[in-house]
């Protein structure tokens, strides 16, 4: 039986980015599973809806009453900023890419105090629902998608104060800027998935 033939490797990069970096592949595996997810709380919103009459039922127990809509401007406010950090972000992306650091720093750095930004605005969305988890299955449900759609803004958060950290401490490698490219795919999902979420939540009360 013949030697099968080898074929010497070691020429190869180590790193590459997008589709030739594992990461980028689980990446991608990993944001279908949370869109999935995502796909399934808004089934379970919207099969609550069906049960009322009225949509967001009235909140007796408050003093909001029959003005049980949420209100607009903290959810207005982050929506309009989250989906404007993606610039920020693809800048640092493209400066991954290029290998320009202090690129990367300066814009790495924006993305994180956004964040800090975006965050604070989350806690006040939290009261202009103008309902308590645990009021009704309306409130469960928004509560349900606020409280997803935080813990992955937090997640995407942390990742780019952990490599902003990095970025300012240690040589900007090519394992490092593979890492941000795939940080800043993780961080456009975070921005668009929620633009569809924050349309039901905020608008889709006032129209129908």
């Amino acid at each position: 039986m013949s030697a099968r033939p080898l074929i010497d490797v070691s020429g190869l990069p180590k790193h590459r980015f997008d589709t030739h970096a594992p990461i980028w592949w689980g990446n991608l595996w990993l944001l279908a599973i949370e869109t999935t997810m995502f796909v399934i709380a808004l089934a379970a919103y919207l099969y609550t809806q069906q049960n009322f009459q009225v949509w967001p039922p009235p909140n007796t127990s408050t003093v909001y009453g029959l003005d049980p809509v949420p209100g607009l401007t903290p959810g207005t406010i982050n929506i309009i900023l989250l989906v404007l950090s993606c610039v920020p972000m693809i800048l640092t992306d493209l400066a991954a890419r290029r290998g320009d650091r202090g690129a990367v720093k300066l814009w790495l750095t924006v993305c994180v105090a956004l964040g800090v930004v975006m965050m604070i605005l989350r806690w006040f969305e939290y009261g202009a629902v103008k309902f308590t988890w645990d009021s009704n299955a309306y409130g469960s449900s928004v509560w349900m998608l606020l409280v997803l759609h935080t813990l992955h803004l937090l997640t995407s958060w942390g990742e780019a104060v952990l490599l902003s950290s990095w970025v300012w401490t240690q040589p900007l490698d090519m394992h490092r800027r593979v890492d941000i490219t795939a940080l800043a795919v993780y961080w456009y999902w975070v921005a668009g998935i929620w633009i569809p979420f924050y349309l039901l939540l905020y608008f889709a009360p006032r129209v129908i």
